[in-house]
């Protein structure tokens, strides 16, 4: 199992640390991305922060019975906004935001139907609008009763 996998599988906090310095020269941080989840009768729907993100970064899967969302990105610092042509020696006094890898897993409490299922991006908010799996409904049978056909004790 590979590290991203094993660090995938149990989540990081926010801005956490990884353990090897030769896996911290690949990815500085990978944070757990904050989701609201949300549940009609008929659907799901998940609104995570992603702001920062640009929308080819973001990956969303879905996975398992249908039951499994796996959301994946990255937010680059914005530094090149400041500083188009080359960034400035400095250090920060204060660092609230978090940049870098994210990475979320989801397990939602029925199966959607991913034929249906939708992803979307409005004011840096991801919206993913997952409608719920209807059970295949089936077509009714009519069973013909018969009398059915009784033991006789057979004489010898």
């Amino acid at each position: 199992m590979s590290f991203l996998q094993r660090l995938k599988g149990r989540g990081a906090r926010a801005g956490q640390r990884l353990q090897s310095s030769e896996e911290e020269s690949a990815v500085d941080t990978i944070a757990q991305l904050e989701v609201d989840v949300f549940q009609t009768t008929d659907l799901i729907v998940v609104y995570a922060h992603a702001a920062g993100a640009d929308l080819s970064d973001i990956h969303v899967s879905i996975e398992g019975d249908a039951d499994i969302v796996l959301i994946e990105g990255k937010r680059l610092r914005p530094e090149y906004l400041a500083f188009p042509k080359k960034k400035p020696d400095g250090a920060y006094f204060t660092e609230e935001c978090v940049w870098g890898e994210f990475y979320r897993r989801i397990i939602l409490p029925e199966s959607v139907d991913i034929t249906q299922a939708e992803a979307k991006v409005k004011n840096g908010v991801l919206v993913l609008v997952l409608p719920l799996l209807k059970p295949e409904v089936k077509e009714k049978v009519n069973l013909r009763v018969k009398k059915a056909k009784s033991k006789r004790s057979r004489k010898k």
